[in-house]
């Protein structure tokens, strides 16, 4: 046998071996898609563009960057003003060969499915031990947006499903798209739109459960008083139970903020609950107590009966260890992550702070990293990065909005999960990346990089890249 077929078939036990999530070669390195939908291509505004770096031994390295936009052989459709090709991607292993595929919405395509008229798409991009190759639309169904979805196990079969506000598509899937089965369920209450989802394991009973962050769907820009609502969907073997309204210890509905994420804080198995509020809880006026500023992350943990009712554990720039002051406007928690950067068995939590300002420079951006433990993320032990840190890449300058977006993966395999930030605003909107690399000790900037559009050779004028990672 070759040793190309050889690579083939080994390769995806290895990564699965080692717990790579977002693998999309198979060899046991985790490695970076970053979306740029506003970026121009051909010549047409907001077309939109993916941009890849792959793991290796010694991190993500853009030796081996890729560019991928719907001009791409094998990639269908074709750039257009405003499809926004890059918007909210996916990462999962649709088709169950062991290599990640990613999914590449355009929010913005119009196209025809089916003799009906659709807006918006997906487009899987099927890994290998080559990468990311090729392109098929997801077929959408009549009862499914296509704008949004994220993965998980929903049913406990093995496969990967893709979870939608509609419903539930169940894998494996074929090549031409197509899921195996289909569920229809609502993630939001009536009259609720949906902002987000998250999902993880949060019982520890083998399946992927499901949280949704909804809001009114009569909210109206500028009314601070609508409330973002966290909702808990439970999964069984025949697939996702109807939504419960997490509330605190008041009995009312916990303000769930802008993002949203599953993992293992406290070490006890079961996925617990990150969500950032970065925003005041009511009005537009800053609360005489500052437990009401927005600007904070919230905890629930998980149990063996899932997520349960009561207050929320709240971290914000006040609480003791966190870095930094609570000030109005500074957005911290307007992006979050979960993941363990130190490898000791606890997962961390990345908070975006990107309208933070600081040395003289309105809205530079800084990303904090809470540690986890044994009884939670206390803030204790937390450490803030920015671009003035000593050994980051480029200089803090108004508007850069550094940790807009911010991702996790181990691009080096070490079993430690690397920081990715994204600062959209970088260079008048062309965005940026950096790129940092993870110890014993957590996250260090020794070694980080930066890449932007001069390193990708894309048009740089207001891609903003940077504010689209992986779901």
């Amino acid at each position: 046998m070759a040793q190309a077929e050889v690579q083939a078939q080994e390769r995806p036990q290895s990564a699965a071996a080692a717990g790579a999530r977002q693998d999309f070669n198979g060899d046991g390195y985790e490695d970076l898609a970053v979306g740029a939908p506003y970026a121009t291509v051909g010549g047409k505004k907001a077309a939109g563009y993916v941009a890849l770096v792959y793991g290796s031994a010694h991190g993500l390295d853009l030796a081996g960057k890729k560019v991928v936009t719907q001009a791409s052989p094998g990639i269908p459709g074709t750039p257009e003003a405003d499809d926004r090709f890059g918007a909210h991607l996916i990462t999962a292993d649709l088709d169950g060969d062991g290599y990640t595929d990613l999914v590449v919405p355009a929010t913005g395509e119009d196209w025809t499915w089916g003799g009906e008229a659709r807006t918006s798409s997906q487009t899987v991009l099927w890994g290998s031990v080559a990468g990311l190759s090729g392109g098929t639309l997801l077929q959408p169904g009549r009862t499914f947006a296509t704008h949004f979805s994220i993965p998980g196990d929903f049913d406990g079969d093995g496969h990967t499903d893709l979870a939608l506000p509609g419903g539930v598509r169940f894998g494996p899937f074929t090549r031409e798209g197509l899921p195996a089965r289909t569920q229809q369920i609502s993630v939001s209450e009536a009259d609720d739109s949906l902002l987000e989802m998250a999902a993880g394991d949060v019982d520890g009973d083998g399946r992927t459960d499901l949280v949704s962050l909804t809001m009114p769907a009569d909210w109206e820009p500028g009314d601070q008083s609508s409330n973002h609502t966290l909702n808990y969907l439970h999964a069984t073997p025949d697939g996702i139970e109807p939504l419960t309204v997490l509330r605190d210890g008041r009995g009312e509905k916990i303000e769930g903020g802008e993002d949203i994420e599953l993992g293992d804080v406290n070490g006890d198995g079961r996925d617990d609950l990150v969500f950032g509020r970065p925003r005041p809880a009511n009005g537009n006026e800053e609360p005489s107590d500052p437990s009401q500023y927005g600007s904070r992350v919230g905890v629930v943990l998980g149990t063996a009966q899932g997520l349960p009712s009561g207050d929320p554990r709240m971290i914000h720039q006040d609480t003791p260890g966190v870095p930094g002051v609570d000030e109005a406007g500074d957005l911290f928690g307007a992006s979050v992550k979960v993941g363990d950067v130190n490898g000791d068995g606890y997962a961390d939590i990345v908070a975006g702070n990107p309208y933070e300002d600081f040395a003289g420079v309105a809205d530079a951006g800084t990303v904090a990293v809470i540690p986890g433990g044994v009884s939670g993320p206390t803030g204790a032990g937390s450490k803030v990065f920015s671009q003035n840190t000593a050994g980051v890449p480029g200089t803090a300058e108004r508007r850069d909005y550094f940790s807009e977006a911010v991702t996790l993966l181990d691009g080096d395999g070490d079993g430690r999960a690397d920081l990715v930030v994204g600062a959209p605003g970088e260079n008048t909107n062309a965005g940026s990346v950096w790129a940092f690399r993870s110890t014993a000790s957590g996250v260090t900037t020794t070694g980080s990089l930066a890449f932007g559009a001069k390193a990708l050779g894309t048009h740089p004028d207001g891609a903003r890249l940077g504010a689209e990672f992986p779901r």
